[in-house]
């Protein structure tokens, strides 16, 4: 078999590859090493007309390149969803993004006195240099509002201390959001953007595009698309080794089928959105000892996703809550109906 471009990977980033690579018509071949689903982590389950979203993924992006190629992918079937989301902590729900004078209402005098002051204090003597998550957050927070509402759930998440987590990963995943522009925004709410976005605060929209069917239905129709122009896309084609043949500038990639059947293929170039710790073992010529150390020293977050089917189409409006209490390990819970409601059949 022999392809211009192997693709290892049939998610958004390897799907997307090549759909682009195949209007430009260049010859793309996708090796997936699920048997059934396209999309990775953004793929949809289905299970008795059900659908579930692993992950639960809003499409918004202040590119408005991107936003242009979701709406030529999947022209017909997104829908704008108005987007709902709480906190529950200390048996109280809590409006997110924070809407100010409902939590400290919540909050309780007290407690509330203290959060203002605690977050004045940051204003006056601010952690000049931040380092890591905790320091950035308690900047823009108050040390008070960090503890309660932001360090036992990123803990959870990520399952490392917030003192060990970058604050440069902090200002670009919460860029913007501050206690300020919380308040800003309780007292003037941003507007939906049909323009410039580039100056929108993402944890701040209070609406996002969706797929009818959830975020497999755009991966799908990528693939469908992306044979309809002639690529090819393997499914079950688990790949366990890729080599460079310098003389002949021509890569293989190996592969094992369903039946465990050893194939391969000849690419003048490969795309890998496979983990980088795998990849990087599986490269011939060899890597480095230095690369091959850094590349399995990098540690990945597993997570489970647990589906419960209701018979109450109705217990909670939101797309979804957070679940702050450090006792119980549940990170969020989703309401997909709320997410589409074509997630969830008729009754």
């Amino acid at each position: 078999m022999k392809s211009t471009v192997a693709i290892i990977g049939a998610g958004p980033a390897g799907l997307t590859a090549a759909y682009l690579l195949s209007k430009n018509k260049v010859d793309v071949t996708v090796l997936e090493a699920d048997p059934v689903y396209v999309g990775g982590i953004s793929r949809t389950s289905t299970y008795k007309g059900f659908h579930f979203d692993i992950g639960g993924h809003r499409f918004f992006s202040k590119s408005k390149a991107v936003e242009d190629l979701w709406t030529e992918i999947l022209p017909n079937d997104m829908l704008q969803r108005p987007r709902s989301s709480k906190i529950y902590y200390d048996g109280k729900f809590f409006t997110y993004p924070l809407k100010p004078f409902e939590a400290l209402i919540k909050l309780g005098i007290v407690r509330s006195t203290i959060c203002v002051l605690s977050w004045l204090k940051a204003r006056l003597f601010p952690v000049r240099h931040p380092r890591n998550f905790e320091e950035w957050v308690s900047n823009q927070f108050g040390k008070r509002l960090f503890n309660i509402f932001f360090k036992s759930y990123t803990e959870k998440v990520w399952g490392m201390s917030c003192k060990e987590i970058s604050a440069d990963w902090a200002a670009q995943r919460i860029r913007g959001l501050s206690l300020g522009s919380a308040i800003k925004n309780a007292l003037l709410p941003q507007r939906s953007p049909n323009g410039d976005r580039t100056n929108v605060i993402k944890t701040l929209i209070n609406s996002f595009r969706y797929p009818r069917k959830g975020p497999g239905m755009m991966w799908e129709a990528c693939a469908e698309k992306v044979k309809a122009m002639g690529g090819k896309v393997e499914m079950a084609a688990r790949v366990n080794g890729c080599a460079y043949d310098e003389a002949r500038s021509t890569w293989t990639v190996q592969f094992k089928d369903r039946d465990g059947n050893q194939h391969s293929i000849e690419a003048e170039h490969v795309i890998s959105s496979a983990p980088m710790r795998e990849l990087v073992c599986g490269i011939r010529p060899e890597v480095s000892e230095r690369t091959r150390r850094a590349a399995e020293s990098l540690k990945y977050r597993d997570f489970l996703t647990v589906m419960l089917i209701l018979k109450e189409r109705n217990k909670f409006a939101d797309n979804w809550i957070y679940i702050h209490d450090p006792r119980v390990k549940v990170g969020r819970v989703q309401n997909f109906k709320s997410w589409s409601p074509e997630m969830v059949p008729d009754p």
